[in-house]
């Protein structure tokens, strides 16, 4: 069996790569730096000795570089689990090569397009598992429609952060709903808040009046838990059979319905349109109807 984890080179991301390889999987980690990449298989081959672990480097804010990616993951060999864990918070607005904007083209756009791109293969084989990292951060999403992949107004990085993991959600839910009966699982993985590096490097102006309020509250929550614990919930939706297609598999492995609005099918349609659009790929079936 084979895993790819996307964004595993720290955090969340390579200790649920670290728990795939024990599980017995054949682990491909994916990362942009190549320092960090040597670090993440010295890691997984310490922690279990004789484990199969890869690592591809490569920039997943621009889509060509999605493209090639799963080129070579099929090169590889079928890859029976996915796990799409980057994302991307970020203090100021910026585009990607590509001219969309960044926090929506690393944390959704590059699972929709990798998924997209290898998915008809599970569907063949008649097995495989889509897992994609959500958060409660969808709760604080820019209001922004999905007509546009940017956000409109002044820009929060946690709130265009939210709405990317909106996006995320509301295409899990429908990819689940499309591949239903095909033998292919996909569901959606809430590790909790943990402080991972790139919680602990966040900032109060990352959030919009009036939850800036929150914040030491919010920092508080942060330090609760660590961070293998929070890689329990994709570990989980990526090895137990327990788990129904379409659910959240939440921090401490129970399973529960993904936020209301991710599953309202005009949202779930207008996400597929945009994400489509926006990789140039024909097929826009949100999975609904």
């Amino acid at each position: 069996m084979s895993a790819v984890v996307t964004g595993g080179t720290g955090g969340i991301g390579l200790h649920t790569a670290t728990g795939l390889a024990s599980a017995g999987h054949d682990v491909t980690v994916v990362g942009r730096d190549a320092a960090r990449g040597a670090a993440a298989r010295a890691h997984v081959a310490r922690a279990v000795p004789g484990a199969g672990i890869r690592f591809v480097k490569t920039d997943l804010t621009e889509l060509a570089n999605v493209r090639a990616l799963a080129d070579t993951l099929r090169g590889h060999g079928p890859v029976d689990v996915l796990v799409n864990n980057v994302s991307g918070l970020f203090r100021r607005r910026w585009y990607t090569g590509d001219g969309i904007e960044a926090t929506f083209a690393l944390t959704h756009l590059s699972g929709y397009l990798l998924t997209e791109l290898l998915v008809d293969d599970m569907v063949r084989a008649g097995r495989g598992r889509v897992v994609t990292m959500t958060s409660d951060a969808v709760g604080l999403a820019d209001p922004t429609g999905f007509d546009q992949a940017d956000v409109a107004g002044r820009y929060y990085g946690m709130t265009a952060y939210g709405r990317a993991k909106l996006a995320c959600l509301a295409y899990t839910a429908g990819l689940a709903h499309r591949l239903r009966g095909t033998g292919v699982t996909v569901l959606a993985a809430d590790p909790g808040t943990a402080a991972t590096e790139t919680a602990r490097s966040m900032r109060s102006d990352l959030f919009p009046f009036p939850a800036r309020l929150a914040w030491p509250l919010i920092w508080l929550n942060i330090r609760r838990m660590d961070v293998a614990g929070a890689a329990r919930s994709p570990l989980l939706a990526a090895t137990a059979d327990t788990y129904e297609t379409g659910q959240v598999v939440a921090p401490g492995g129970e399973a529960r319905a993904p936020h209301p609005r991710a599953t309202e099918p005009a949202l779930i349609a207008a996400v597929a349109a945009l994400s489509a659009r926006l990789t140039s790929l024909g097929r826009i079936n949100s999975g609904q109807g």
